[in-house]
């Protein structure tokens, strides 16, 4: 799933040229959200005037995605921002948590939001804290005393758990 600054903005999620970096390095936002996210900046009353972020706003090619992430990297100084540091976890788990909040808050249909959510899981490299909220997943709670609709609940409510907590937890960071 694509991430757009719309749906980082309805999240409520803090973020930044950082996440925008890393969404964009793992393919989850496309260049031209940068100019979306270029423009928004360029409307605060606080921006002041600056060169890429006014080459940003006139849109980006995607066949230059290597040359503004560098630029990128060069201008905002993204100290320590590389793949497995604490920085670039945090990105993600802010990057999923908007997909997540994004399903959640959009899909009714509990059996496609969790089909979309094994989706997400399966895109994230089976991260651990979603296995409660995987239908396919071991339970610890002796699932098989209840019955399907029962599961099914327990799961949307375990999403629901966690997507309070998560976001949290990325505040917090």
């Amino acid at each position: 799933m694509i991430i757009s600054v719309d749906m980082l903005d309805k999240s409520g999620v803090d973020y930044d040229w950082r996440t925008l970096y890393v969404g964009i390095s793992i393919n989850l936002v496309e260049c031209n959200e940068l100019t979306t996210y270029a423009l928004k900046i360029m409307d605060d009353d606080k921006y002041e005037d600056d060169e890429l972020i006014n080459e940003l706003a006139w849109g980006i090619e995607d066949n230059l995605k290597g040359e503004i992430l560098t630029k990128m990297l060069l201008k905002f100084n993204f100290d320590m921002l590389i793949p497995e540091s604490t920085s670039w976890k945090l990105e993600i788990r802010k990057l999923r948590y908007v997909i997540l909040n994004y399903l959640r808050s959009t899909i009714e249909d509990d059996n496609e939001l969790l089909r979309k959510i094994e989706e997400v899981y399966a895109d994230f490299n089976y991260p651990q804290d979603m296995e409660e909220f995987i239908a396919y997943m071991p339970v610890k709670d002796n699932s098989s005393t209840h019955s399907h609709e029962d599961n099914k609940k327990r799961m949307i409510n375990n999403l629901d758990n966690f997507l309070t907590a998560e976001k949290k937890e990325v505040d917090a960071k």
